[in-house]
């Protein structure tokens, strides 16, 4: 296995580990898939308009990359939603 292919698989545990881990709280919460989209408007205001150091070359790269992550944390969202949705189905 090469670096690339092993980090990738790390991020993807670690992702996973963190889509279920924030949809088991939220559902210990009282929280459903309908509270979710609310939760995520708020973290990508927060990661659009209050940034944290974003490490890139300069302005143009800082802006790709919050474009980036946000769009990740959108998907982030979407997945514990869906992991929800099918807490609630069952």
């Amino acid at each position: 296995m090469d670096d690339t292919t092993a980090l990738g698989a790390e991020l993807s545990k670690i992702n996973f580990l963190l889509e279920n881990l924030y949809a088991l709280v939220l559902r210990d919460m009282g929280a459903g898939a309908e509270h979710v989209a609310g939760i995520a408007d708020e973290m990508r205001r927060q990661l659009t308009d209050l940034p944290a150091d974003v490490h890139g070359s300069g302005p143009a790269d800082t802006d790709q990359l919050q474009e980036v992550a946000a769009q990740r944390l959108d998907m982030f969202w979407a997945r514990v939603r869906d992991r929800l949705a099918s807490a609630q189905s069952d």
